[in-house]
């Protein structure tokens, strides 16, 4: 009699440590992080712009427009628990290349030298997206009388 009542204890135990272990923060690295060894393998004038890709690998993104610009992005991102996703860091390293494609400067950017960039709705807004109650009565009530 005593095991058959800790049974269900036990379930609930085990149940609530696992809804309880799901309501962790989350913290995610996106992009490629690039070593200070690598950065000095790289020549201000000599290095090409193939050896760069050579030495990195691919880049995040390259310039629109054959601007003659890579980008490395490196990024770590939290999510709280029920919140919003949240940048902790950030590093874009910008490399440009002249029209020879050798490597002619580096810029370094991080979360605080960069724009802010402001994070619209998860839904785009349209128009007739918030139809109360009355309107649909009357649009029901319009259809009706065109037929």
């Amino acid at each position: 009699m005593h095991i058959t009542f800790l049974r269900p204890k036990l379930f609930f135990l085990f149940i609530l440590m696992i809804v309880v272990s799901a309501c962790e923060a989350i913290t995610t690295t996106h992009g490629r992080l690039i070593e200070p060894a690598e950065l000095d393998r790289l020549e201000l004038g000599v290095t090409t712009q193939a050896e760069t890709i050579a030495i990195l690998g691919p880049p995040s993104f390259e310039g629109a427009f054959n601007s003659g610009r890579l980008y490395y992005n490196n990024q770590k991102m939290g999510k709280r628990v029920g919140g919003e996703t949240l940048t902790i860091e950030r590093e874009l390293i910008v490399f440009i290349f002249d029209n020879n494609n050798r490597l002619q400067g580096i810029e370094l950017r991080d979360k605080t030298s960069d724009k802010k960039i402001v994070k619209l709705e998860s839904k785009t807004p349209t128009p007739g997206d918030t139809v109360t109650i009355v309107d649909q009565l009357f649009s029901n009530l319009r259809r009706r009388n065109l037929d």
